[in-house]
């Protein structure tokens, strides 16, 4: 089981559709945390509550689902629809080779890392998250530009609260931040893989990426993040050509026998209204976290 964790907007989805993508439809079930809402959009207005908060999610079914599907079983999973804020017929959910559980509270039930094999948090500049945000809230979910800026204070509240809490807790965490290059349509990624009481499953790749020289891609090993754990930092700038982009890949697929190869173009999309973008450091990232599962559970 993956775990992610991350707020509103700051690329969860994203993310899980590339892991999707390499590892095919047919083994991977995905599953969204953020369905385990209480009320409706309009009930949890009139509480004055927000969807970060966790009174304002079943936070005991979501643990009694994830259990189910950690055993290999199947649960009956709430649906809420976020275009129009309201919760749907629920749907039959069936665990198969990978499940990806990912919201903005999947590590805040006590002990829930436990079930996870891997977790990110996913951590993007907030100046990004937030254009992020407003953006998919416009064009998905029937907000107003003006509606949306009118709840940042209390969402902001209640992630400060409730989900930056989680990062010390997760394995890995994954940083974006426009590009130090300056170009305005790009960006720098940062993968943090924390040291623990266990060998991270993706130590084997790190130690292989620091014995070589990749323009726009440098890997620095034991150092202490923000949090004060002590891990390795892979950063990808945007300056990485899709030559060395390749070469990078070609390395982590070494790790990964048996595992069906796809194009490092077909991965790493990102959207912005109806155009789709490719982004290198993205579809790496997908890539590495990928190596990491199939290394610790031979998927």
């Amino acid at each position: 089981m993956l775990g992610l964790v991350g707020d509103s907007a700051s690329g969860k989805t994203t993310l899980v559709r590339g892991v999707v993508r390499i590892l095919g439809h047919d083994g991977v079930t995905p599953v969204c945390l953020d369905d385990y809402q209480r009320y409706s959009r309009d009930e949890r207005n009139a509480r004055r509550l927000t969807g970060a908060d966790p009174r304002a999610n079943d936070l005991e079914l979501l643990v009694e689902h994830l259990r189910v599907l950690r055993a290999g079983g199947q649960i009956t999973k709430p649906v809420y629809d976020h275009r129009i804020g309201v919760l749907r017929d629920p749907e039959l959910v069936v665990a198969t080779g990978l499940v990806i559980a990912y919201g903005m509270l999947t590590l805040t039930p006590p002990n829930i890392t436990e079930l996870f094999d891997l977790t990110i948090y996913l951590d993007p500049e907030e100046s990004l998250r937030r254009a992020w945000r407003l953006e998919r809230d416009v064009r998905e979910r029937g907000y107003s530009p003006a509606e949306v800026v009118a709840l940042e204070p209390a969402r902001e509240r209640d992630a400060a609260r409730f989900i930056h809490p989680q990062r010390p807790l997760a394995t890995t965490v994954l940083r974006v931040r426009p590009a130090a290059s300056g170009r305005a349509d790009a960006l720098d990624t940062e993968l943090i893989i924390r040291h623990g009481v266990d060998l991270h499953p993706l130590d084997p790749i790190c130690a292989d990426l620091a014995g070589a020289t990749y323009p726009g891609l440098r890997i620095e090993r034991d150092i202490l993040d923000e949090d004060g754990r002590e891990g390795d930092r892979i950063t990808i700038e945007s300056t990485l050509t899709p030559a060395t982009a390749a070469e990078v890949a070609d390395l982590v697929w070494s790790h990964l026998p048996g595992t069906t190869r796809v194009p490092l173009e077909q991965i790493g999309q990102t959207r912005a209204g109806s155009t789709a973008h490719h982004d290198p450091g993205l579809a790496l990232v997908q890539l590495f976290i990928v190596g990491g599962l199939v290394r610790t559970r031979g998927l």
